[in-house]
């Protein structure tokens, strides 16, 4: 029940506050904000804002991309995975970066329901599948 609440929740603030700006966003917001916080859903607040943002990305064609790597990556390497996944999908690319002590090298890229496993970790398994054939 929480998940579809996250949702309706969610897509009620989107609806609520598309084309609204200023004074008019700010009473949406604030209402919303009384409605969770007399409901005693204010909890829920980080999931529904993730919520939010995928109703937003999908309502304007954006496809969020979630990169991991070992180490902070510089606008360069950004650039171009966000280039690649705009290449493949035909829309424009929100690149989030994480970082992951334990990958030794390369990068995971995620977007849609896509994974494109660049780590070493994941060429060293390959390579050793093709060597035990």
């Amino acid at each position: 029940m929480k998940k579809n609440q996250v949702k309706i929740l969610a897509l009620a603030l989107y609806e609520a506050s598309k084309d609204k700006k200023g004074k008019e966003l700010d009473k949406v917001i604030a209402n919303f904000s009384a409605y969770l916080s007399q409901h005693y859903l204010v909890s829920m607040i980080p999931s529904i804002l993730i919520e939010l943002e995928n109703i937003h990305f999908l309502n304007e064609g954006i496809v969020a991309t979630k990169v991991t790597s070992p180490a902070e990556l510089d606008k360069t390497e950004i650039k171009k995975i966000s280039d690649l996944v705009k290449a493949k999908t035909k829309q424009e690319v929100v690149v989030k970066t994480e970082e992951d002590k334990d990958l030794v090298g390369g990068a995971v890229i995620k977007y849609n329901d896509k994974i494109i496993d660049m780590s070493i970790r994941h060429q060293l398994n390959n390579l050793a599948k093709q060597l035990s054939n």
